[in-house]
């Protein structure tokens, strides 16, 4: 049994604590929050044995062998800095860090520790994600949208400090995605936008990205809460190789995939398999949780796991984007080894 801690116990936190229930061999130990309510409440919906607002506390119980931390994203460098030196595995929700400073220590802490670290990018878990790399295997182009309703001024992931904003709050998952769609180190990266529909704030929440990736092919991916997509909904993602196409759309509520050129024209939920044919299973969230338990237990990093260079990747093409915006100019990526 693979006992595990959580921190942070809000809403991503109460998600991966939720689908833990489904995962053989996983155990929440230990609940830690800010609110002490907070955590109660989750120690006591979810079965833990004991709760905290000292999240110190969890690494340094022997008996808990990985942490997940679902906090403001501010807070992901000090706590994950912790867990490496304390030697705990952890899996730390998207995105990694808002500053190139955090992470590069991040990245730091987690090699000298040797520990294994995750980022919360479930998608690549996802079955409709592997269906679109079945298909189109080395795609040409690629297109992804991640478009919300407008956030309001008072959320917290669009304070500067503690969420970033749409873009590097929300807007990672679909760059780490494309990534992983690709398999190609992005290069270079064009962009347009700006701050659209937050004048009271300084964030950049809306961008129209083109990506150069190393092995030649290109992608567009535009990322904002200016609105509601009403026909392919907040996530879609299109692949084309020319000979045959792929599009993912409604990927957050009713995930559907129409092909052309395969040998099929179409996958819904009927197509997966009864152990993932429900939403955590679709979207990844289940056999995220497995990987990280199984990297854990044997020691052995599992192909589709986000890394924490992955997580690197991720926000410096966002901040990267915000870059050539403010100065009007592409801006090329460092390559990752």
């Amino acid at each position: 049994m693979v006992e595990l801690g959580l921190i942070g116990c809000g809403g991503m936190g109460r998600t991966h604590a939720q689908y833990m229930a489904d995962v053989p061999g996983v155990r929440l130990r230990a609940c830690a929050d800010i609110s002490d309510s907070a955590a109660q409440k989750a120690r006591d919906e979810f079965g833990a044995e004991y709760a905290t607002t000292d999240w110190t506390k969890l690494l340094s119980d022997d008996a808990i062998q990985g942490v997940i931390v679902a906090t403001h994203h501010h807070l992901h460098r000090p706590m994950v800095v912790a867990a490496a030196e304390a030697g705990k595995p952890v899996l730390v929700e998207k995105p990694l860090a808002l500053t190139e400073d955090d992470l590069v220590a991040m990245e730091r802490a987690v090699a000298q520790a040797g520990i294994p670290c995750i980022v919360g990018y479930q998608a690549r878990f996802s079955p409709f994600i592997d269906k679109l790399k079945e298909v189109v295997p080395r795609p040409l182009v690629t297109m992804g949208q991640l478009i919300d309703p407008h956030w309001g001024e008072g959320h917290w992931a669009n304070d500067p400090i503690e969420g970033g904003g749409n873009v590097l709050s929300q807007g990672c998952h679909l760059f780490d995605l494309m990534y992983w769609l690709n398999e190609s180190e992005p290069v270079v990266v064009y962009a347009e936008g700006g701050n659209f529909t937050h004048p009271n704030t300084p964030i950049t929440d809306s961008v129209c990205v083109t990506l150069r990736y190393a092995n030649g092919s290109v992608g567009s991916a535009v990322v904002g809460d200016f609105g509601t997509p009403a026909l392919l909904g907040k996530a879609a993602y299109q692949v084309f190789d020319g000979k045959r196409t792929a599009t993912l759309w409604g990927y957050y509520f009713s995930p559907e995939i129409r092909l052309w050129g395969a040998d099929t024209s179409g996958f819904t939920m009927d197509d997966l398999p009864e152990p993932v044919r429900n939403v955590p299973g679709a979207h990844g969230y289940t056999q995220e949780l497995e990987a990280f338990a199984e990297w854990i237990t044997t020691g052995e990093q599992p192909r589709r796991a986000a890394t924490v260079r992955d997580g690197v990747r991720a926000t410096r093409i966002a901040l990267a984007a915000i870059r050539a915006i403010e100065t009007r100019e592409p801006q090329s990526l460092p390559q990752i080894g």
